[in-house]
Order: C-alpha cells, then sequence, then structure tokens
C-alpha cells in the first residue's frame, strides 16, 4: 500500500525475501533430516523422535514464513516472527553446548583423528603439539561456523522484523481507509 517500502538487500522486496527465506529454510530442514537420518545408524528410537520432532517445528516455522508472505496477516507474521527469533537462540545454546561436550568428552578422539589426519610425507610421527594445534584449530572453526550461522540467522530475523513493520503499517492504513470510507456512507445516508 505505501509507496516507500522497505527493501532487502536494496532490491528485493521484505515480502519475496521472506518467502524465499522460507522455502530455502524447508530445503535446508528436509536435507539436513535426511542427513541425520542417514547417520543415526544405530536403532536408536530416542535419537529418531528427537530428528523427527526438530524437523517438525522447523517445517512449522518456515510454512508459517511461507504463509506470512503470502497472506501478509499480522498474526501469522508476528507468530512466525516470535518463532523465528527462538530459533535462533535455541539453536545457538544447543550448538555452543554441543561445542563445549565435545570439547570436554570427544577431545581424545579428535586428537587421534588429527593424528591420523596429519600423517607426515617422512614418516616421522606426529607430536603431541601438533595433534593439539590440530584439535584447537577444529574447536576454534566450529566457533566460527556457529558465530556466522548465528548472524545469518540475526540477519533474517531483522528482515522478519522489518517485513513485520511493513505488514502492521499496512493493516494500519487499511483499517484508516475502511474507517474513512464507513464514515463517508454514514455521511452520504444523513443526507
Amino acid at each position: 500500500m505505501a509507496a516507500d517500502r522497505d527493501l532487502c538487500c536494496c532490491c528485493i522486496r521484505l515480502r519475496l525475501a521472506v518467502g524465499v527465506v522460507s522455502l530455502v529454510y524447508l530445503a535446508i530442514t528436509a536435507a539436513t533430516t535426511y542427513q541425520k537420518y542417514k547417520a543415526n545408524n544405530t536403532a536408536d528410537n530416542t535419537a529418531k523422535i528427537v530428528i523427527y520432532t526438530s524437523a517438525a517445528l522447523q517445517t512449522i516455522i518456515a510454512l508459517l514464513g511461507l504463509l506470512a508472505a503470502i497472506t501478509k496477516a499480522v498474526r501469522i507474521t508476528k507468530l512466525f516472527s516470535v518463532l523465528w527469533w527462538s530459533l535462533t537462540f535455541v539453536v545457538l545454546a544447543l550448538s555452543l553446548g554441543n561445542i563445549a561436550l565435545v570439547a570436554k568428552n570427544d577431545k581424545d578422539s579428535i586428537l587421534e583423528e588429527c593424528r591420523k589426519d596429519l600423517k607426515p610425507s617422512n614418516g616421522v610421527a606426529v607430536t603431541d603439539e601438533e595433534a593439539n594445534s590440530c584439535y584447537k584449530t577444529a574447536l576454534i572453526v566450529s566457533g566460527v561456523v556457529l558465530g556466522v550461522q548465528f548472524l545469518i540467522m540475526c540477519l533474517i530475523g531483522w528482515i522478519v522484523q522489518r517485513f513485520l513493520r511493513e505488514v502492521r503499517q499496512d493493516a494500519e492504513i487499511k483499517a484508516a481507509l475502511k474507517a474513512v470510507d464507513e464514515g463517508h456512507e454514514e455521511e452520504a445516508e444523513g443526507k
């Protein structure tokens, strides 16, 4: 309705951006769910329940994003926004916890993998210092990936917030125009 629409990345309307982000998130959810399912070679039912519950919740969030982009309904867009920000902070907390657990509980297996992967060409054994350096690098890379993921999710959350503001403004304009139209109709009936 308003002529001065907010744009995402300088050239994409927020409505389209929210729709595309939702579709991409839906595809990522499907791919990671499949990957987790394939990686879970055990008959661990608890892990399967967690995988499918997580996928269901992520799918609902993505579908709400699509629905918000299609309908521009304030309540749906607000719900999508709240769920997106909740997901962002849950993912951050779980990822930090995962890195901490891996750093604490899996250090020996990571060091062993580093020793296997760092076999020098001259046949000399890998030193403990080199293996520890590899371990620290793995933790740093994990932290950097987590940071980038968090920044991307915050950027998407910011886009969703801007879209929510646009949807609210449109709803207010529509309500004001309706009130004006109703006032003109009552005025016409009174004459």
